[in-house]
């Protein structure tokens, strides 16, 4: 969280009052942004990053910048992680990612573990469909990693497509009805039903 008066209080009596109604005892609490800083824009991208490392490694990363929480936190429900806790992956089967805007909270998302979803993704599609989709992943897996491995080393370079495909705005054709874009096999379509007639 932000870790400011006001909204550490705000933030954690919304996690703890959520645990509370639904029976959650001891739920794990951590925060990227004690090792990131105040990332804005890509906060919520970098808990996701931050939630599938605990899923990939089995460590919940421990809030490192404090040896101790404010006497105001909400926390009987909740546990905050001072220091970094292995975990059984498969254990932890949602992770909350939170964006918070200055104001309030922008967005809450709930993303399910990989081990939730492979179930998931079994049951609607079967066995056999599940084996032909590892089989394909093994291939972007060994492509990752070696990715990574160059990266690593320092030998890949920056993507930097900077002016490329970029569309001019005398290169749209406009009607009443469409806007057309180079490229686009469809044009877009500005027949729409407008929600709010019964307002104007």
């Amino acid at each position: 969280g932000t870790g400011t008066p006001q909204n550490r209080v705000t933030e954690s009596h919304i996690f703890n009052a959520l645990a509370k109604n639904f029976g959650i005892r001891q739920w794990p609490v951590t925060a990227i942004k004690a090792f990131l800083g105040h990332s804005l824009a890509c906060a919520s991208g970098d808990q996701i990053i931050a939630s599938l490392g605990v899923w990939h490694d089995g460590i919940i990363p421990g809030i490192k910048t404090t040896r101790a929480i404010a006497e105001d936190v909400h926390q009987s429900q909740l546990d905050f992680l001072l220091d970094h806790r292995e975990i059984n992956p498969s254990d932890m089967q949602a992770a909350f990612i939170n964006s918070k805007g200055f104001g309030g909270n922008n967005a809450t998302a709930a993303i399910l573990s990989p081990f939730v979803t492979e179930t998931m993704l079994t049951k609607r599609y079967g066995l056999a469909a599940m084996r032909t989709y590892k089989a394909r992943q093994e291939t972007v897996a060994a492509a990752t990693k070696a990715y990574d491995a160059a990266c690593i080393k320092g030998e890949t370079q920056p993507i930097y497509r900077f002016g490329e495909a970029v569309v001019e705005g005398d290169a749209l054709t406009m009607t009443p009805a469409t806007i057309s874009i180079p490229g686009q096999t469809h044009p877009i379509s500005l027949t729409l039903n407008n929600p709010y007639e019964d307002m104007v």
